[in-house]
């Protein structure tokens, strides 16, 4: 998808809005959103053409922990990831479409959201990544989560659902079924959640909107 095709599905950097409305909407009542169609279909090509591009190599195994604290763990999570730098034109509209949603809560919710990084996920059959929240409370500074997912004609039969748990001692949560299109935003302190096991391979991109934790004036961007 070149650019031409791009702007003639959608001027870059003007989008409807009406769906972040829903989502503030919702993260004001309950703190999540999940929304089936969250992801309006030209994100979503754009999104399928630039992951289609990736290769396998560029592919890496995900791990747990940030910086000296980061380890691969496949006992944990068997996903593997590849960044989206906005390199390609189909990431860089991704990353504005996501800006504009930043753009639209901060106004709305006043939550000082400061900077956005996301990622391909790929799971293969069988694989999972268990319950875990996205970030501990005064120890981070990811505070909003967005799940979506690629995969075309996905059935309850296929698993691979995203668990969201209401809280710590919450063990039944709400599941989500990774079918293309689909949109969850959430708190990321507040929510526990996992991904089960599916019985065939399974694409999704994941991404995190940041305040800034800048100390003694050191900006504190993504990493």
């Amino acid at each position: 998808m070149n650019k031409q095709q791009l702007t003639a599905i959608q001027p870059l950097h003007v989008f409807d809005e009406s769906i972040f409305e829903t989502i503030v909407d919702d993260l004001v009542t309950k703190g999540f959103s999940i929304q089936e169609n969250g992801l309006p279909d030209f994100i979503t090509q754009a999104l399928l053409d630039c992951q289609r591009s990736i290769s396998e190599a560029e592919y890496k195994t995900a791990g747990i922990g940030r910086a000296e604290n980061y380890k691969k763990a496949t006992n944990v999570r068997g996903d593997a990831i590849c960044w989206i730098t906005g390199s390609s034109q189909e990431g860089a509209l991704w990353l504005a479409w996501c800006e504009a949603m930043q753009q639209y809560i901060n106004r709305s919710l006043f939550m000082g959201l400061f900077s956005f990084e996301s990622h391909f996920a790929c799971y293969g059959p069988g694989k999972f990544y268990k319950r875990h929240v996205d970030a501990f409370k005064g120890q981070g500074n990811r505070v909003l989560s967005l799940v979506g997912y690629l995969n075309e004609d996905w059935l309850e039969e296929n698993g691979g659902e995203l668990v969201i748990y209401n809280s710590s001692d919450d063990v039944e949560g709400t599941k989500v079924l990774p079918k293309k299109n689909t949109l969850v935003v959430f708190l990321s302190e507040q929510f526990p959640h996992e991904v089960l096991p599916a019985t065939r391979t399974r694409h999704s991109i994941a991404g995190w909107f940041r305040v800034n934790g800048s100390v003694n004036d050191n900006i504190d961007p993504p990493r």
